[in-house]
């Protein structure tokens, strides 16, 4: 029953007026200034023309400010240790909180992350609000995420395969090693996450009914509630995430956003655009081979990753990450990949470079991550050694591609020019990156049917 009921309410919600003017009309009353601090590249998913940096230097962050409406921060957080993560949290906040001052700018700020709730919850959201000197600042939770297929209904996050919704507690993505969780029910996976220190009282949600049938003047009542510090945000169409980010801008106590791709767009007014063609991608980038480099292990990317092997003309490279201990057995493997790939590329053939699907585990969730980042530092490693620029590369998710573009590429400021596929976006390299002018495209892990990389693959032929 629960899937006819949010089908229906999905479909309701196209019917729905935009509110993108009326937002835009806000913005210019109110002029602030957007800032998404993403924990990995894949929030970029949905927005274009949009400039996205790597590094938060008060130089860097006070460029963007003066000339950029809206503008992400990779931060990659979700690579870090938890006291890591938070602890850059907390300096951003600061460097923003100065920065915004000086300039007399009004800022709203977005923690985007995982529309599959994985992430440094609530612990980096906690100490980008110290951060930013607003210890009453509300959290708005909104992991919607449409082009993905990740629906929010009656308080229960959903991720949508094929033609069945299934709450995202009951997914592989609950059961990652170091961000695993078991409620699907949003408010309880709040108390979940803070283990027990925010009251079930403390958290509010705003249904898809009261998006659609109140005011946004009745809408800010909730958000008013002096003891209300969460709210849950419901959405299964856009023109709901528009309302909530309509009522947002019209409140005036503090807020700090913690939320998937789509909401972005809501609170900027963004509006939709179509994919990208091979033309818009590629430019004047036709010659050489590319590179796709597989590093997620989530099991979608393991079927596209098979699909790809069963039907793709490429040529297929794996990295043995069962040597990862053995550094020097490890190092050969590298050096011989990085000759193997120099040559496909060379020869204009396409080359994927993918991890061996065996996942190592360390004793604790922090060893786990441990392990992920050695695994990605070789990867970092054969980019940085390559010789030959590829026609494009193609990066397989979270960690995976902000690794390989930040250490591997030396990407210190990119344009994100769109998405090529829903939910797979684009960045134009910037003239110091290794590659000046590289189409460079962030395919998350947990996005695309298993057909996905092997069409963009061809579709870019």
């Amino acid at each position: 029953m629960i899937n006819e009921d949010i089908l229906r309410s999905i479909e309701e919600g196209y019917t729905l007026p935009g509110h993108q003017t009326a937002i835009l009309r806000e913005l210019r009353q109110k002029p602030k200034s957007i800032i998404v601090l993403d924990d990995d590249p894949t929030g970029t998913q949905t927005v274009y023309n949009i400039p996205v940096v790597t590094e938060w230097s008060e130089k860097t962050l006070e460029r963007e400010l003066k000339n950029s409406p809206i503008f992400f921060i990779l931060t990659n957080s979700r690579s870090l240790q938890t006291e890591a993560a938070n602890e850059l949290g907390k300096l951003i906040g600061k460097r923003l909180k100065t920065i915004s001052e000086r300039l007399h700018k009004e800022i709203a700020v977005i923690s985007r992350s995982d529309s599959t709730l994985r992430g440094h919850y609530p612990g980096e959201v906690n100490a980008l609000i110290e951060g930013l000197g607003k210890p009453r600042a509300k959290h708005i939770l909104a992991p919607a995420f449409f082009e993905g297929g990740r629906y929010t209904y009656n308080d229960i996050h959903y991720v949508k395969e094929d033609d069945v919704f299934i709450p995202a507690g009951e997914t592989p993505f609950a059961e990652d090693n170091t961000f695993g969780y078991e409620s699907s029910n949003l408010r309880d996976w709040i108390v979940e996450k803070y283990q027990g220190e925010v009251s079930p009282k403390q958290i509010k949600g705003i249904s898809v009914k009261n998006l659609r049938e109140e005011s946004t003047y009745s809408l800010a009542k909730v958000l008013a509630e002096e003891k209300t510090t969460h709210i849950v945000v419901n959405a299964t169409s856009k023109s709901d995430l528009q309302i909530m980010a309509l009522t947002c801008l019209q409140h005036e106590g503090p807020l700090i956003y913690r939320t998937g791709a789509s909401f972005v767009n809501a609170l900027s007014g963004i509006a939709e655009k179509p994919c990208l063609t091979k033309e818009e991608v590629l430019g004047k980038n036709e010659t050489g081979g590319a590179l796709v480099i597989v590093g997620s292990y989530v099991p979608k990317t393991t079927q596209q990753l098979e699909y790809l092997k069963d039907n793709g003309d490429v040529t297929l490279l794996e990295l043995d990450v069962t040597t990862v201990n053995d550094p020097v057995t490890f190092l050969q493997q590298l050096n011989r990949l990085t000759i193997q790939i120099d040559k496909a590329i060379l020869a204009n053939k396409n080359v994927v470079l993918y991890t061996s699907r065996t996942i190592i585990k360390g004793n604790t969730k922090a060893e786990s991550l441990e392990i992920v980042n050695k695994v990605s530092e070789g990867l970092i490693t054969i980019v940085q050694k390559l010789s030959h620029r590829p026609k494009y590369i193609l990066a397989k998710g979270g960690i995976t591609s902000s690794d390989i573009a930040t250490k591997g590429l030396a990407v210190r400021r990119a344009k994100v020019l769109g998405q090529v596929l829903k939910g797979v976006p684009v960045w134009l390299l910037d003239e110091d990156a290794k590659f000046p002018d590289l189409p460079y495209i962030v395919f998350p892990g947990n996005v695309g049917d298993k057909k996905a990389v092997y069409e963009l693959i061809e579709l870019l032929k």
